[in-house]
């Protein structure tokens, strides 16, 4: 964890923010399991950092997992679509990720992953100007 201790607060649904973020991090670590079971002396590593940006908060959940490919990107925000087998994923968390960050939140979320290196998440809300 690095979390700013002075980040300014943000006016938001607490449980869909916790639950948007569990279900990153969920995901972050079944990136991770693939590559400790390809390689059991690697270990995982999931990275969150929050910091403030203009009039924003930034979030970032990164890891060092399998990584996303470049073809699937555009689609990993799509209800329904999963990268998981049948039975293990509905293809809903991400899309309502999506949901509940831009939509609700009037934020942003941006992902860059490679393969191999691992993926990062940045979610942008808007700062409270009340708080």
């Amino acid at each position: 964890l690095d979390l700013d201790p002075e980040l300014a607060q943000v006016s938001c649904l607490v449980g869909e923010i916790n639950q948007a973020i569990l279900d990153i991090i969920v995901n972050a670590a079944h990136a991770v399991k693939h590559v400790a079971n390809a390689e059991p002396s690697q270990k995982g590593l999931i990275r969150i950092s929050t910091q403030p940006q203009d009039e924003r908060v930034i979030i970032r959940v990164s890891d060092n997992g399998i990584g996303i490919p470049e073809a699937i990107l555009p689609k990993i925000f799509e209800p329904f679509f999963t990268t998981k087998v049948v039975g293990q994923g509905t293809g809903q968390g991400l899309a309502l990720v999506y949901s509940t960050i831009v939509d609700k939140h009037g934020g942003t979320i941006e992902v860059e992953s490679e393969m191999g290196k691992g993926t990062v998440f940045i979610i942008s809300l808007p700062i409270d100007e009340k708080g």
